[in-house]
């Protein structure tokens, strides 16, 4: 029985990050349809790239936080490798997007603080809907 409580919270859970994570797809489309409509093609480029970045990283985290040990040494194990993981994949996918790419650092500013504005949005909302 407390199998089917785990995997039902696991799969609650699963269905939050990714209901997050599409909605911060489609606003970023959203945006950069207009940026693009504007002109702006390098700012929408790397908007999409920063929160395709943002994107994946959620879902790394949300992965890991799903499937947890049981053991509490064990679980700040997997955290604390899901967090190094996170940090290496943003630190090269910036450089990446930098060096390599030439995007514009602006675009990349707004992509993660449009896709960080709404999942803290949605954490708030949360946070709203379970007092009341």
């Amino acid at each position: 029985m407390a199998e089917k409580q785990e995997t039902t919270a696991s799969w609650v859970f699963s269905f939050y990050v990714g209901k997050i994570a599409a909605w911060i797809i489609l606003a970023s489309l959203l945006v950069a349809a207009v940026l693009w409509s504007a002109g702006s093609v390098g700012q929408a480029e790397s908007m999409l790239f920063a929160t395709a970045l943002s994107v994946v990283n959620m879902l790394i985290l949300g992965g890991r936080l799903s499937a947890l040990p049981a053991s509490p040494s064990a679980a700040a194990r997997s955290l604390g490798w899901a967090v190094l993981q996170r940090w290496v994949f943003t630190i090269v996918g910036l450089i990446l997007a930098i060096f390599w790419l030439r995007l514009p650092i602006i675009g990349i500013v707004g992509g993660f603080l449009l896709a960080h504005a709404i999942y803290l949005g949605f954490m708030l909302w949360e946070r709203s809907r379970k007092r009341s």
